[in-house]
């Protein structure tokens, strides 16, 4: 009776460990909400010497994904300066969740439907950001 349970939960085992497909993510992305908190200078950007909270979809950056190998992808992301600046990320075994670089920081994010939700954390010099922004594929 052992070894039809200990095959029961070997091929449970197994199956959970098999990574989901990545969604194809490739498109320009526009931002519907956006949240964050920013202190210092950042191109683009006021100066801020106290931590400047908001919730305003005209902060937030335009995101391109222009190339996507299974779970792989790049692209840019434009923010008030205009200057495209590079990501690269890649999704996690679930096929949901992801990790980001960007030329300023880190980020992670997760697909929903037709949505990406984009947090992001700066840590340059003289300024520091965490921001949450909602995409839809446009």
């Amino acid at each position: 009776m052992r070894l039809p349970a200990l095959a029961a939960a070997l091929a449970i085992l197994s199956t959970s460990a098999i990574a989901a497909d990545a969604p194809n993510i490739v498109g320009t992305w526009i931002p519907v909400e956006h949240s964050g908190v920013r202190v210092g200078p950042r191109e683009g950007y006021p100066t801020y010497a106290t931590p400047s909270l908001t919730h305003d979809v005209h902060l937030a950056w335009k995101l391109v994904i222009d190339a996507q190998d299974g779970a792989a992808f790049s692209g840019n992301n434009t923010g008030p300066s205009g200057k495209p600046k590079l990501v690269v990320g890649v999704f996690r075994m679930d096929g949901k969740r992801f990790v980001m670089a960007t030329e300023g920081g880190n980020a992670a994010g997760e697909v929903a439907g037709d949505q990406l939700e984009i947090c992001i954390t700066d840590n340059i010099p003289d300024y520091v950001g965490a921001i949450c922004t909602i995409y839809k594929r446009q």
